[in-house]
């Protein structure tokens, strides 16, 4: 019992991180017996990482199709954003008093990080943003919050990709990030709380606008 379990989480994160870089895209159809043969199992624990994947919405059954990895649209993003800007916030809010200086330290970490792949890297980018948010929530020491947060997070993954794939909201983004460490440095609850607001806000805007443009509504 616990090798199957290891092999469909094998399988649920392998498939889930082919759908976040997008080297499987959106649309695409997903073969229980491919992918079976490919990562050297058998189609079980295949059939149950599918079936996780619909749960967490990152595929769909489609009749005389089979499972397809599912578009992005304006409510996923509307929804996701909903969930991040609640959460998030409050996560600016529990922390912003008590951040410690070694704490803000390890933040200017992950952004100078970012900084450096900004232009090298929009994938690795990504990732690192993704370090400087979870980090901030696991000072939290909620961990259910943590939680939480850490399924979104591989939702933004997805979308990130997508947003920052200009240089204009690349420089935008690490602006954004600069204005969340200097509100954090003065250990302000109100400024912290709007700079990540203005952060996701932002962020949310330019995923709509090219959902939107996708879709013929612009």
């Amino acid at each position: 019992m616990g090798k199957f379990v290891s092999y469909t989480d094998q399988v649920y994160r392998e498939i889930k991180a082919a759908i976040i870089s997008q080297d499987i895209k959106p649309g695409d159809t997903l073969q229980e017996r491919t992918i079976a043969d490919t990562l050297g199992v058998s189609r079980t624990p295949v059939r149950e990482a599918l079936k996780k994947l619909e749960f967490e919405g990152w595929v769909e059954t489609i009749p005389w199709k089979g499972v397809v990895v599912k578009e992005i649209d304006r409510q996923d993003i509307l929804e996701v954003f909903q969930c991040r800007c609640a959460n998030e916030s409050f996560v600016g809010i529990l922390i912003a008093e008590s951040i410690t200086d070694e704490q803000i330290e390890a933040l200017e970490g992950f952004y100078k990080k970012m900084v450096e792949l900004s232009t090298q890297n929009k994938q690795e980018f990504i990732n690192e943003d993704r370090k400087f948010h979870m980090y901030m929530a696991q000072l939290t020491n909620n961990s259910r919050l943590i939680q939480f947060l850490d399924h979104l997070s591989d939702q933004m993954l997805r979308f990130g990709i997508r947003a920052v794939d200009n240089d204009f909201r690349t420089k935008e983004t690490l602006e954004e990030h600069q204005a969340i460490l200097q509100a954090l440095k003065n250990r302000s609850v109100d400024e912290t709380r709007q700079a990540i607001e203005e952060h996701i806000k932002n962020s949310e805007e330019v995923l709509i606008r090219l959902v939107d443009k996708e879709e013929g509504k612009l």
